[in-house]
């Protein structure tokens, strides 16, 4: 392929080019409503019912699109790689010509390629999910669709090859330093900026086994890499990631977790703490991955970091106009804030939920975890993981420990990492419940329970209506509700004394102000 006609030579030139591209005339279907979006990288055109990314002829420390090949070798890859979450929304690499003669330029027409484009099915700007958070018009279901979509893909992408440096503890530390040099340069309040990212460098350094087993245990994959609410459209009403980081393998070959730490870290930004919570709930019941529970905080603090050092370079370029400039950095400053916050917050509590199948343990618990930014982990879900020779043998003696023992790994993996923990179960045994408050006092954290009670005739109601209905993840029926009824064991007067008041309405806050933490008088048995 000629490379005399790779490079877009000079400023007027490329003037020049954006202006023919911003002729009906250049594309091969009705181009109405033409417009253009300037990216440091690229430019987008609007064109009609479509639009077409075009790669700037740049080169910087990152990516080099100086040569004509260079930039259709990306647009190849883009489309490969953001079709495995958007395939309707990605048409196609097409090239892009010049009439030497008249300057003309034609899209898919005849011809030596002067350039390429991705094209893209065009979308509505404001169905963009930052412009939906913005205008709170983003719906639990469409976090819950989201997460599941999110979990799925990272479950079937391609694992990192044990030769690669990708996830290791010394990769990660590099794409720490990259990012702390520019937040250092470039911040007007150094203080703050060294603060947060000696917190980083101190939590990396004590995370370094954690990342180690993350790549034994195949969370190392070739994940999205730029999945924020920006990158996200709703399409026909269904959450849609498209832009992934096509020209960096290394930002893209991540932890499941550090990808997932994007959205999780862009929602809380946006101020919607309670769909960041159910978000990441949701991601958690759908893989199972509460190991990495213990590096998320670090990773959406450093998510956290890397924005502020991209508004920190927009505030650099505008520096000549000190009006336009103070908005960038002002908000680089919250991002910082945020960053210290994610990875400074250390309320840990654990709740237990107590009460029959029916009794509204998990509606409650799914509420707290929203109100109160917990971490839920349920042991209908749980259960399931396990392969059981059908459903009434997961409420066997010896499958219900099993599960117990799992919601009490889970609880201390998230209590070690910060979170205030829930564990949802009936709880319906004394030893069951003792285990638990055994751990609280070897983790020195709070323990409460949510006593939830019903009536037997509305537990059946709820119970048939669950299962008429076939969506939730509970699998007990009337006969086990009957064996529940007939072996549980109330709680006693002591445990009755940690029970949190339902008119309580801030749980974290009441629960370790409380203390408590101590198991029950007369337990006293350790957690096996």
């Amino acid at each position: 392929m000629a490379e005399q006609a790779a490079t877009i030579p000079s400023t007027q030139a490329a003037e020049a080019f954006v202006s023919r591209m911003l002729e009906a005339a250049a594309y091969p279907h009705p181009a109405t409503d033409l417009q253009m979006i300037e990216t440091h990288l690229s430019w987008v055109f609007l064109a009609g019912a479509f639009a077409y990314k075009v790669r700037k002829p740049v080169k910087l420390d990152f990516v080099d699109f100086s040569t004509l090949r260079a930039r259709q070798i990306d647009c190849e890859e883009e489309c490969r790689l953001n079709r495995r979450l958007a395939p309707a929304l990605y048409v196609g690499v097409v090239p892009i010509s010049r009439d030497p003669a008249t300057g003309a330029i034609r899209i898919n027409g005849q011809g030596v390629p002067d350039e390429y484009a991705v094209c893209m099915r065009r979308f509505a700007q404001q169905d963009v999910l930052c412009a939906v958070a913005r205008d709170r018009r983003l719906r639990p279901e469409e976090v819950d669709a989201l997460a599941d979509l999110i979990a799925d893909f990272h479950a079937s992408a391609p694992v990192a090859s044990a030769g690669s440096d990708d996830g290791t503890p010394s990769a990660i530390r590099q794409t720490l330093e990259d990012c702390a040099a520019g937040v250092i340069a470039l911040s007007t309040e150094p203080a703050l900026a060294q603060a947060t990212v000696s917190q980083l460098r101190r939590q990396a350094d004590r995370l370094e086994a954690s990342f180690a087993s993350r790549r034994r245990s195949r969370h190392i994959r070739e994940c999205h890499g730029d999945l924020h609410l920006g990158n996200i459209v709703l399409i026909d009403g269904q959450p849609t990631p498209f832009d992934c980081l096509e020209f960096s393998a290394s930002l893209r070959w991540i932890d499941t977790m550090y990808d997932t730490a994007f959205l999780f870290m862009d929602v809380l930004a946006t101020g919607l703490d309670g769909l960041a919570y159910r978000f990441i709930n949701r991601y958690l019941e759908r893989c199972g991955d509460y190991g990495g529970l213990s590096v998320l905080p670090f990773y959406a603090s450093m998510r956290a970091l890397v924005r502020a050092r991209v508004l920190l370079e927009r505030a650099r370029q505008l520096d000549g106009t000190p009006d336009l400039a103070a908005k960038p950095r002002a908000e680089a400053r919250r991002m910082l804030d945020l960053s210290h916050k994610l990875l400074c917050r250390n309320d840990a509590c654990i709740v237990l939920m107590h009460g029959l199948s029916g009794s509204g343990k998990s509606t409650r618990a799914a509420q707290l975890a929203e109100a109160e930014g917990m971490i839920r982990v349920r042991s209908d879900v749980e259960r399931q993981r396990v392969r059981y020779a059908g459903p009434a043998d997961r409420y066997l003696p010896r499958a219900l420990e099993r599960t117990y023992r799992r919601l009490a790994a889970i609880c201390k993996l998230g209590a070690d990492a910060g979170f205030p923990m829930i564990a949802d179960a009936t709880f319906l045994a004394e030893h069951q419940r003792r285990r638990f408050f055994s751990l609280g006092r070897r983790l020195s954290v709070a323990v409460g329970i949510a006593d939830c009670v019903a009536d037997v005739d509305t537990l059946r109601k709820r119970i048939r209506s669950r299962m008429h209905g076939g969506r939730d993840a509970s699998e007990a029926d009337l006969e086990v509700l009957d064996a529940q009824i007939a072996t549980q064991e109330p709680l006693n007067a002591q445990e009755r004394a940690h029970v949190i008041p339902c008119e309580i309405s801030n749980v974290v806050p009441h629960l370790r102000g409380t203390g408590q933490c101590i198991p029950p008088a007369g337990s006293g048995k350790q957690m096996p």
